[in-house]
């Protein structure tokens, strides 16, 4: 009888151990499965406005590009540039051998004074000759003429001379070297003035009531924080046909403590792009990044600025090109989104400025 007390005290004590450790498992589990607070990026729309901010992708190109070239065909008896060199308007390039050419020209030089004399002979007896003796001599003298111009053309051609100051970007050719009429002997670029190029969507070129009257800048994908002030050279009228894009250049002139050259990728930035005065109020322009799809539909996370909550918000957005889209439905002035990490986010979680 006391053995079996025994066992049953054993069994009590077990059932409460067992018991307890339960409990303590469960509060460690909701503990655990408490979700915590989210750092999200925040940001706060401004006030209705009729201006935004768009960024688009572009390469910086040359404002002048030339490759020169003989305009005969010749061996390179000079070359007198390299790469990267700087050079003025007027300074000395190239030059092939001449020997041919002053040749031809003596010449046709010769022809021309014996043509010239014929005819000038004729003349004087031209009461005693045919007319028409006096117009072949004519003829003959103009022809002789035409070819002396056309051999010291030919010698002129020989030789390459800088057309606009700039800098020496390739020269694929060497001395000794044959080369043909037209073959590039060196490519010339000018930096003193840059241009970049992008292609802008048919709503933005609509809505937009002067393109250039836009703030716009260039930045460079290798110093992405210095801004550089733009210019409108000139715009494409017929769109492309695949993407309905309008293709729109800018001039800028290249700052004295940064290297820009033709090939560095770059953004375009425009600032204050006017739209249409019954659109501008509802519109607003937020990062990408805060843009969450599902399905058909778009949202945003709208944070609570008492609670620090998210909501879910349903949104329109209009398709465009850049690191913007524009809401046109949706949100308001003051309205508080998450702009970063927003992925992540579910429905009244609790989040905090990751700035805080």
């Amino acid at each position: 009888m006391q053995d079996r007390v025994s066992r049953l005290s054993w069994i009590a004590i077990l059932v409460a151990i067992l018991v307890t450790t339960a409990s303590c498992s469960d509060t460690d589990t909701e503990e655990v499965r408490e979700p915590g607070v989210r750092p999200v990026k925040l940001l706060t729309l401004s006030a209705a406005s009729d201006l935004e901010t768009s960024r688009y992708p572009a390469v910086v190109d040359a404002g002048r590009y030339n490759e020169l070239s003989f305009q005969v065909n010749g061996l390179i008896e000079k070359l007198a540039v390299n790469e990267a060199q700087q050079v003025r308007a007027g300074e000395f390039i190239a030059q092939l051998d001449q020997r041919d050419f002053k040749s031809q020209v003596a010449s046709a030089r010769a022809q021309f004074n014996n043509a010239e004399e014929e005819y000038q002979r004729a003349v004087q007896m031209k009461q005693a000759i045919a007319r028409n003796v006096l117009e072949q001599r004519l003829t003959q003298r103009d022809v002789a003429r035409a070819q002396l111009d056309t051999a010291e053309k030919a010698l002129e051609d020989t030789v390459l001379h800088v057309p606009f100051n700039g800098v020496i970007a390739q020269v694929p050719v060497r001395e000794r070297q044959t080369v043909s009429a037209g073959q590039p002997v060196v490519v010339l670029i000018d930096l003193s003035t840059l241009e970049v190029t992008v292609n802008l969507p048919a709503r933005t070129v609509a809505e937009s009531q002067q393109i250039e009257n836009l703030g716009t800048f260039v930045m460079l994908e290798a110093a992405p924080d210095v801004r550089i002030p733009a210019t409108f050279k000139e715009a494409n009228l017929l769109a492309d046909t695949a993407s309905q894009t309008y293709a729109v250049t800018f001039t800028f002139k290249p700052l004295e403590n940064l290297v820009i050259l033709p090939g560095m990728n770059a953004t375009v930035e425009f600032s204050g792009a006017r739209l249409s005065a019954d659109t501008a109020t509802d519109r607003k322009s937020v990062p990408l990044t805060a843009i969450v799809g599902e399905g058909d539909s778009t949202y945003v996370w709208l944070v609570d600025r008492d609670s620090m909550t998210v909501s879910k918000r349903k949104v329109a957005i209009v398709d465009g090109i850049g690191e913007f889209a524009i809401v046109t439905e949706g949100l308001a002035a003051g309205d508080v989104i998450a702009v970063a990490g927003a992925s992540f986010l579910a429905e009244g979680m609790q989040v905090r400025d990751w700035s805080e």
